[in-house]
């Protein structure tokens, strides 16, 4: 996990245009996690969610993957959401208590489901 929010005296940045790189501070932000370091690197083969908020303008978020060749390929997840357990939220099946299945195949999942 990493998150940055804006510095206490920074009124936050016009999102056109804005550019962020994982783990790199943009000016008038703060590494809000981890606490002290860097952010984690990105491990090859895996779904990544993101989640941006923003004031005055509607956010943003979705899933990546990282493949081992190319750059991070955004994705649709169909039916994955979180349990509204405050604090500890679980993956699970949307619209249901029932634990969200991971595919089977990731690679054919990532095709079928790339955002275009």
């Amino acid at each position: 996990m990493w998150s940055i929010v804006p510095a206490n005296d920074f009124p936050g940045a016009s999102i056109t245009g804005m550019q962020i790189a994982y783990g790199k501070v943009p000016q008038g932000y703060v590494q809000k996690f981890p606490s002290s370091g860097t952010a984690p690197p990105l491990t090859n083969g895996q779904v990544y969610v993101f989640d941006a908020e923003t004031t005055g303008a509607p956010g943003v978020n979705g899933f990546f993957y990282m493949d081992q060749q190319s750059a991070p390929t955004l994705i649709k997840v169909p039916d994955l959401c979180g349990s509204s357990s405050a604090g500890d939220v679980k993956p699970v099946k949307c619209g249901t208590n029932e634990p969200y299945v991971e595919p089977k195949d990731l690679e054919k999942f990532v095709q079928e489901n790339r955002v275009h």
